[in-house]
């Protein structure tokens, strides 16, 4: 099998470029692996690449490169498609390597395409190819920016599998995005076995990361302070390069500890330095992951580390190969660090136990891991992902999806709705690709998605229909009300704006549906069907205020028998209603009470095949006036306090002519409303 990891560049020294190297790394032992790199800017990488691995560049920036590509006029131009880097002056990925990438995407003879950055993944959810395509999220999906999430989560929907490094993560990106929660895999970094080993007889702590506050090395040293008191022929040696050096440096000298506490600057590779430690300690306030963790336990240190979301805890077992201690507290931390420090059969028996435990992190394991992963995947795109949907007469609906794959054994059509889609209901598909969802079936109000999945191994894909998908015709013979059971029940399939095939089930015991509606001047007449209660003596048709609850419009509704019934809205008591403290517009939502004291029913518009009735369902909008007494401007308090001073009586302002357009409408849940608007 071919993969191709796409990467934006391998010159820069991080974690995700650590981790992506090492996995292409591991699966080239088994596997044809490339690394697509959009731009190149120094020789050679941080980390080292296995040379099974071969490297394509998209765009050579260096220079002195034999075929470098500075000269080219598009190098130095934004991209037009490739998310943008916020605030930078000069591209950071060009219009020329993205270029070169569209038509990479285009013409690859990869099997699989793995992203490990959410601009790239953006860029390969739109790519044409027939390839698996999957992205492994190294970050955390919800602190991006609003910008890459707007394009990013939508863009999921097209991929073939997702990862992310915890199984926290996976539950956090299928709440954020619940419709590609079965794509999602749990896939830690690849962290290599390590050739270094400490002897855990050196008194010395080690600390390696980027000086941010992020990584809160700061916290490490006012802890390591607390533990030089009691063992002050330790020393703290802390690896990396960052915008808190100074500051850092400043309160080591503070403390008087300037030859117990190191900055050691910037190396690569930092693993050989921790064959001089004895003991590791990551102070982090966040940690998706935590590479360095792993490269510690490898090379023999017991690790100290905050409980950071999520990393370290899916990585240490307290207590077994390292200590976790509660993020921002300096004496947990300090104690823990002294608890190594003081006891050196806890610290040999930490060590030994990490060397074990990391294991499940090296190259075998991330190789078994990302396959089966592929596999799955693999297994999944045999699925059929595109359905069409007919009701027939009774309003049942009939989805089919064409014969399913041998592999798919049994499967069921899924129905679930809201984004904690906790609940869900299943209908079985026939060996034909044939379910039917009954009118009968009690399916809850609302809107539901459609998947497919399978009963053995749980295999799960969306479900898609086009403009041809979706037959409705017999939904229009479907009588109406139910003699028995709730009096409105109604399934209508449709195509969502994103392809996905939808259901919207309108299922009520009481029901009032909006029939003719005629707008004047002077009265909104609208006339409805009541359907499972009959109008008493004292049946009101209320309008309840959008945003005061409280405020409550009273019509009386008439019974015009056989079920129909009708109200008479006084469009001057809505004018009136719109008081100055009001905004500019106000809604008034409408539902009857059949009798005093009944629940409110909705005046809605359901019992149809349109899905939208705000935008079918039309009507005048007239525009009443009234006679209000003028504001005072500017100008006119001006001449009054003159007249005043004057010991003159100003004149009475004069009236003014205030217009209110009223305008009748169907709301997005389909319930009658009123806006009106001051003009």
């Amino acid at each position: 099998m071919k993969i191709a990891f796409l990467v934006r560049d391998l010159c820069h020294m991080g974690g995700v470029v650590s981790a992506t190297q090492n996995l292409a790394g591991a699966l080239a032992e088994r596997h044809d692996v490339e690394i697509v790199a959009l731009r190149k800017v120094r020789d050679e990488s941080y980390f080292p690449l296995d040379p099974r691995v071969s490297v394509r560049v998209l765009s050579d920036m260096r220079p002195h490169s034999p075929v470098s590509d500075v000269d080219d006029p598009l190098s130095g131009k934004f991209p037009l498609i490739y998310p943008l880097n916020t605030g930078a002056k000069t591209p950071v990925v060009s219009r020329l390597a993205e270029l070169r990438l569209l038509e990479y995407l285009d013409t690859t003879d990869a099997d699989v395409v793995v992203s490990s950055s959410p601009r790239n993944t953006i860029m390969l959810a739109q790519a044409r190819g027939d390839y698996l395509k999957v992205t492994q999220e190294h970050s955390m999906p919800a602190i991006y920016a609003t910008d890459i999430k707007e394009r990013l989560f939508p863009a999921y929907r097209s991929l073939d599998a997702l990862t992310a490094l915890t199984p926290e993560e996976v539950a956090a990106i299928g709440k954020q995005v619940p419709a590609v929660r079965n794509r999602l895999a749990v896939m830690p970094n690849c962290v290599p076995a390590s050739t270094v080993r400490a002897t855990g007889t050196n008194k010395v702590v080690v600390s390696a990361g980027h000086l941010t506050g992020n990584k809160n090395h700061a916290l490490l040293i006012e802890a390591f302070a607390k533990v030089h008191a009691v063992a002050p022929d330790w020393t703290l040696r802390i690896y990396g390069h960052g915008a808190e050096k100074n500051k850092l440096r400043a309160r080591v000298e503070e403390l008087g500890l300037s030859n117990s506490i190191l900055l050691m600057g910037q190396t690569s590779p930092v693993t050989p330095e921790f064959g001089k430690g004895s003991i590791f300690v990551l102070p982090s306030k966040r940690e998706a992951f935590g590479n360095v963790i792993v490269e510690a336990m490898a090379a023999g240190l017991p690790v100290v580390a905050t409980d950071a979301d999520h990393g370290p805890r899916n990585i240490l077992t307290d207590g077994e190969d390292g200590l976790i201690v509660p993020r921002d507290d300096v004496d947990a931390m300090a104690e823990a660090i002294r608890s190594l420090v003081q006891d050196d059969g806890l610290r040999l028996k930490m060590a030994a136990a990490g060397l074990r435990n990391a294991e499940r992190f090296h190259e075998r394991a991330s190789r078994e891991r990302f396959e089966a992963i592929i596999e799955e995947a693999l297994a999944r795109k045999e699925l059929p992902r595109h359905a069409t949907a007919r009701v027939d007469r009774e309003g049942s609906v009939h989805v089919r999806v064409g014969a399913l794959p041998p592999s798919a054994g049994q499967a069921d059509l899924v129905l679930r709705k809201g984004a904690a889609a906790a609940e869900e209901h299943r209908f079985p598909f026939s060996a034909e690709g044939d379910a039917v969802v009954p009118w009968d079936a009690g399916l809850p109000h609302g809107t539901w998605e459609l998947t497919l999945a399978t009963r053995e191994g749980e295999r799960e894909v969306a479900l898609g229909t086009d403009g041809y998908g979706c037959d409705t015709r017999d939904l229009l013979a479907v009588e109406l009300p139910r003699p028995q059971g709730p009096s409105l029940a109604v399934l209508l399939p449709h195509m969502h704006e994103d392809g996905g095939l939808r259901l919207r089930s309108a299922l009520r015991d009481v029901h009032a549906e909006v029939g003719p509606v005629r707008v004047d001047e002077r009265t909104i007449a609208v006339r409805a069907e009541l359907w499972g209660a009959r109008p008493a003596a004292g049946a009101v048709v209320e309008a309840v205020h959008r945003r005061d609850k409280e405020r409550v419009l009273t019509f009386p509704l008439r019974d015009e028998g056989d079920g129909r019934v009708a109200v008479d809205v006084d469009c001057a008591a809505l004018v009136r209603e719109h008081t100055d403290a009001d905004d500019k517009e106000v809604i008034w939502d409408f539902s009857l009470r059949p009798e005093p004291g009944a629940p409110r029913v909705q005046l809605a518009k359901l019992a149809t095949d349109v899905l939208a009735p705000i935008n079918v369902f039309t009507f005048p909008r007239p525009v009443v006036g009234e006679t209000v007494a003028a504001g005072p401007t500017v100008l006119t308090r001006a001449v009054r306090k003159s007249r005043r001073a004057l010991g003159q009586t100003p004149d009475p302002l004069p009236p003014t002519r205030r217009r209110t357009e009223l305008r009748p409408y169907f709301t997005a849940a389909c319930q009658f409303a009123v806006k009106t608007v001051r003009l």
